[in-house]
Formats: structure tokens, C-alpha cells, sequence
């Protein structure tokens, strides 16, 4: 009834045209149903219904439903930009090389040394030559090696070299695999709407930086161990060359001594505690070398592996121990120059003839620099042998090959993800939507 329209139209500030439009909505919508046969609006409104639940769930369907076209189209729309986007977005490239794990090389020999004191459950594992290897890769040496090699800094647009290896550690990978292989990955990216040129060159440069890892990794670990076993060397030679003079020297007070007295012998018991003593002797003098030959290789780590390096820790430990074990085998032997051993029985050197005494002394040092003699040559000529090898250092399982796939982007995943995304958006924009007062003016 249009006179009617017209009154409700005024009194709610609306012209009835207006309100005739509202109607109209209202019947499209199914918030009314249609004006019956007597005029009179049934307005049933459905979410009023004795089961709210179920009735909302069909309510929101038919909503989604009306919709349908909006959100088809809005659905579509996102999918296309995401498809698009995934399409021409830099491309990431991986490489990877798998070394195997390093095993110890010769410095490891005084620990060996030590493997059958008491103390030997307190030295770390052999797991500190990887962690070193780790150390090396993650050197700034090496960063700067490769960003130099392969110009990065125009790759990745830097200003200088700094920043340019600050954005090369975040595109290379160093890890510990289970089977305790190390693997060294390389990503390379490509710019926004690259050419099919960039993308071979992404490929073949990821696995040139990884290859070069790997090659900088044996230059600089087989330097280190050149130089220690430099040290090494000339330490070795020294104490070698003071041990020969300290032993002619002995030899002849020995033979002098023997000469003025041709007359004088040692009986069995003097000479079985010349033997131990000689052997206690001979056990300070060898940790004496060793400590000095940690010591020296301490001072050549400390250059390049921070303090807390667990081989650092290893060769503190090594001291540490060989230094107790000297402080044992001294007063092992006091207790057999000045009294009687009750284990043994072996009188003390106090007991001797003083002649006795003075021969049997000369000739336990002669004894001792003879079997320190013996451990100087042995440990010499390893570290010539050290010192002047070329062999390669690190153990390659595999290296970096050209890969012909891509790591990222992940297309499906960012095309499915957008399609769900833009589902849950229209939707919820349709029901909010659909819930507003439909007489927005009142």
C-alpha cells in the first residue's frame, strides 16, 4: 500500500521510495517473506528460531551462497595476483658439499699417551676436530675469501666488503649431520623478473661457493697444522740437540769415573734400584717434552679458535694432567733416594757405598738421556715428516653439483596458501556484512 509506505517512511525519516527498496532487499535476502494476500508483513525472522544453531549454520550457507559470485571472483583475484607473484619472484638456488668427519692426526699422539693413566676419562672426545672445522668455515678469513673470489659485493649490492660478508653468512649453511658428516650448503638468489641466463648462473655460482668452501677450508686447516707443526719442529730440534750434548757429557763423566775407579761394582740390589729410578727419571724427563710441545701448539690455537674451543680445553686438560703425573713421579722418587721401598724391598740410595752410589747415578743418567734420546728422535723425525706434508686435509664425500631445481620460492605452497586465505577473508566479509542493521539511516 504506498499511502501506507509513505506514513512508515516519515515516521522513520525516509522517503517511501527508499523504503521500498529496503523492502526489497529484505524480501532478496529472506529476512521477510513476501507481503501475503492480506497485506500484512510476516516478518519471521529465522535466527528467532527454536534451534539457533542450526538454523544460523543454514542461514550463514545461504548467505555464502547469495554471495557466491563476490567471493568466487575475490577468490580467483588473490589466487592469479599470488600465482602471478610466485611466478616472477627471485629464485633460490642450493648447493651443498657433505666432508667427512676429520680424524686425529698426529698431535693427538700424547693424548694416547694418556689414555691408560686414571685421568683419562677426563679429556674430551675426538668430536674437537670438527668443531674446529666448524670455526674455520665460519672465519672471517675464509667470508672474505670468497666474497673476494666471486665479487659478492656487487651480487648482493653492498656497500663494502663487511656487509657483504655479513650477507653471505646468512646465505651459507655449516651443519653437523647425525651420521656426523659435515655438510656446507650455499644459497644464491636471483633479482625480480630475472632472464633464464641468471637463473643457470644462480645455479653454477652455488655450487662454485660451495666448492670453494671447501677448498679454503683444506688451505687454511693445512696451514694451521704446517705451522704447528713448525713449532713443533724447531722445539723438538732444540730439546733434541740439547739432549745429545747432555748425553755425551754424562757418557764421559761415566767413562772418567769408571777409570779412576776400575774397582768398584754394583751389587744386584744396586742395580735393580738404578733401573727403577732410572725409569722414573726418564718418565719426568718425556712429560717435560710433551708439556712443552702442548704448550707451544696452546699458544698457536689461541691465535685463531676462541678461549672456550673444546681443543683449547683438550690441551689445558693434557697439561694439566701430565703435570700431576710429573708431581707423582717425583715423589715416587724421593721416597726411593732416601728411604727404604716396602713394597719392593729395594734398599734406598742412602743404603749404597758412596762410591756404589756416585757410579750408580752416573749411569742412570747416562740411561736416562738414552731413552730420552730415543723419544726426541722418534718425535723429530715426525715433525719433519709433519712439517713438509702436502696430502689434502679434509676427506670429501661429496661436492657441490649444479642442481637444476629450485629451493624457493614454494609455489604450490604459496598458491594454496592464498586460495585458503582468500576463502576465510570473503567469507567473513560476507557475514559481517550480511549482520549489519539494515536500516543503516535509523
Amino acid at each position: 500500500d504506498p499511502e501506507k509506505r509513505k506514513k512508515i517512511a516519515e515516521q522513520n525519516d525516509l522517503s517511501e521510495k527508499t523504503l521500498r527498496n529496503r523492502i526489497g532487499d529484505l524480501k532478496k535476502y529472506g529476512v521477510i517473506d513476501p507481503i501475503g494476500k492480506t497485506g500484512i508483513i510476516d516478518s519471521t525472522i529465522r535466527v528467532n528460531s527454536t534451534n539457533p544453531d542450526e538454523i544460523n549454520l543454514y542461514d550463514y550457507g545461504r548467505k555464502l551462497w547469495i554471495w557466491k559470485k563476490f567471493i568466487f571472483g575475490y577468490v580467483a583475484a588473490i589466487t592469479l595476483i599470488a600465482t602471478i607473484i610466485s611466478l616472477i619472484m627471485p629464485k633460490t638456488f642450493e648447493a651443498s658439499a657433505v666432508l667427512m668427519p676429520p680424524s686425529q692426526d698426529q698431535g693427538a699422539g700424547i693424548l694416547s699417551s694418556l689414555s691408560n693413566t686414571p685421568f683419562s676419562g677426563l679429556l674430551p672426545q675426538s668430536s674437537d676436530e670438527t668443531m674446529s672445522i666448524i670455526a674455520i668455515l665460519k672465519s672471517r678469513t675464509v667470508m672474505e675469501d670468497v666474497v673476494k673470489k666471486y665479487n659478492l659485493i656487487d651480487l648482493y649490492q653492498s656497500e663494502n666488503l663487511e656487509e657483504a660478508v655479513k650477507k653471505l653468512r646468512e646465505n651459507v649453511e655449516f651443519s653437523v649431520e647425525e651420521e656426523g658428516t659435515i655438510k656446507i650448503t650455499a644459497n644464491v638468489m636471483t633479482d625480480w623478473f630475472h632472464p633464464d641466463e641468471q637463473e643457470e648462473q644462480s645455479k653454477q655460482l652455488s655450487a662454485d661457493i660451495t666448492n670453494y668452501f671447501v677448498l679454503q677450508l683444506d688451505v687454511v686447516n693445512k696451514g694451521l697444522k704446517t705451522k704447528q707443526a713448525s713449532f713443533r719442529r724447531v722445539f723438538i730440534e732444540e730439546r733434541y740437540q740439547q739432549n745429545i750434548e747432555e748425553l755425551k757429557n754424562d757418557e764421559e763423566r761415566l767413562k772418567s769415573f769408571q777409570e779412576k775407579h776400575n774397582t768398584v761394582s754394583l751389587t744386584e740390589q744396586t742395580t735393580a734400584i738404578i733401573q727403577v729410578a732410572t725409569e722414573l727419571v726418564s718418565q719426568i724427563s718425556i712429560s717435560k717434552v710433551k708439556i712443552s710441545i702442548s704448550r707451544v701448539k696452546l699458544s698457536i690455537l689461541e691465535e685463531t679458535l676462541p678461549k672456550d674451543h673444546p681443543e683449547i680445553k683438550l690441551l689445558e686438560t693434557e697439561i694439566i694432567l701430565l703435570e700431576t703425573e710429573i708431581t707423582g713421579l717425583k715423589k715416587q722418587l724421593e721416597e726411593l733416594d732416601y728411604s727404604k721401598n716396602e713394597i719392593t724391598m729395594i734398599p734406598g740410595f742412602s743404603e749404597v757405598p758412596y762410591l756404589g752410589l756416585k757410579l750408580g747415578r752416573l749411569m742412570r743418567d747416562v740411561e736416562v738421556q738414552n731413552t730420552l734420546y730415543t723419544f726426541l728422535t722418534q718425535q723429530y723425525e715426525e715433525a719433519k715428516i709433519q712439517e713438509a706434508k702436502d696430502t689434502p686435509t679434509i676427506q670429501v664425500l661429496d661436492y657441490a653439483v649444479k642442481t637444476e631445481k629450485k629451493s624457493k620460492p614454494q609455489r604450490k605452497l604459496i598458491v594454496v596458501v592464498s586460495f585458503i586465505f582468500s576463502v576465510i577473508i570473503s567469507s567473513l566479509y560476507v557475514l559481517i556484512r550480511e549482520n549489519k542493521p539494515v536500516f543503516s539511516g535509523r
